[in-house]
């Protein structure tokens, strides 16, 4: 640990330095903001009757429980369809439109695709997202 003694024979000039370093040392050491990118529901501009025809919900990603098969197996915190919403680059989405599954990376550029399956045959696709994570 730092002794007081140091401290207490330092100037106030001397003192006012030492505070300016630290200061901009733990500034550096502050992990950066990520950049936030908007994410929309490919669904989000459909007709009210293609939405309440069909199956849609969207989540993001923060776990995968991999004995499951079904839209059960992620966890995360669910995004209204019909809004947009800003995430951290670097998230994983995953999105349902009736009976298609896909999943997204959020990059600076937008939404890239990783995966498409069909909702009654997910085991493969619910892997590769664990592996992602």
């Amino acid at each position: 640990m730092f002794n007081n003694e140091i401290l207490k024979n330092m100037s106030i000039e001397e003192l006012k330095n030492l505070n300016e370093s630290i200061n901009s040392e733990l500034k550096s050491r502050k992990p950066s903001e990520a950049k936030l990118i908007v994410y929309t529901h490919d669904c989000k501009n459909s007709t009210n009757h293609h939405k309440t025809k069909y199956k849609h919900w969207a989540k993001v990603i923060k776990s995968v429980d991999t004995t499951k098969t079904n839209g059960y197996a992620f966890v995360g915190d669910f995004l209204n369809i019909d809004f947009e919403h800003k995430l951290p680059a670097g998230s994983i989405v995953v999105e349902v439109c009736d009976k298609t599954i896909t999943a997204y990376q959020i990059t600076i550029s937008g939404q890239t695709q990783i995966d498409t399956s069909k909702t009654n045959s997910m085991s493969r696709f619910i892997e590769k997202i664990a592996e992602l994570l």
